[in-house]
């Protein structure tokens, strides 16, 4: 065989390995866009998903109203929504339930009756995480007391508010009993 024939066998050999590694990029390409795509879908969604941020007063009444004593612990629902972007906070029931997994940011602020102790205690799936009491203001007829977490949740964990028991709380027209929380960021 001459040293010309070598060459056109090599040269078509080698028009066989590009036709194959043109396919096999075009291949590649074509899932590499595909999954570029699904990036691009699922970032769309964790923005949306992550717009979370509710806040609430317990009374949307311009009467005065009590709530409690009770016997035992009750759960409080803040029908009055100031804001429920992403519609976690149920004003049913009084629950806020994590829509995504993420680092949560709730308040809670809680208005003393004048003649008998408040309290309100934060619950995570069913168990206390933090609390806000105050006993009757002495020198006047009004006090409040508050407090702050941020909380890991997964989605589905459910946040609410519990009246103690043998407490009160008092509201009015100025709403000064608020929940309120949002998502600082996902996980």
């Amino acid at each position: 065989m001459s040293p010309r024939l070598d060459i056109f066998a090599e040269l078509e050999k080698i028009k066989t390995m590009e036709e194959k590694l043109n396919s096999l990029n075009d291949e590649v390409s074509s899932k590499l866009n595909a999954l570029n795509e699904e990036v691009r879908e699922l970032r769309s969604k964790n923005k949306e998903m992550a717009k979370v941020a509710f806040s609430a007063s317990l009374s949307s009444s311009w009467g005065i109203k009590y709530f409690g004593p009770n016997e035992e612990a009750t759960t409080l629902v803040y029908e009055n929504v100031l804001t429920n972007i992403g519609n976690a906070y149920d004003t049913d029931t009084g629950i806020f339930t994590a829509p995504v997994k993420g680092v949560y940011f709730f308040n809670f602020v809680v208005f003393n009756p004048y003649d008998i102790s408040t309290g309100v205690r934060l619950l995570k799936n069913g168990k206390f995480v933090v609390a806000a009491t105050d006993n009757p203001p002495k020198e006047d007829t009004e006090d409040t007391t508050c407090n702050s977490v941020s909380l890991i949740l997964e989605q589905g964990d459910q946040i609410r508010l519990q009246l103690i028991e043998n407490r009160r709380i008092y509201t009015d027209a100025l709403r000064r009993n608020t929940f309120s929380g949002h998502l600082l960021f996902t996980m």
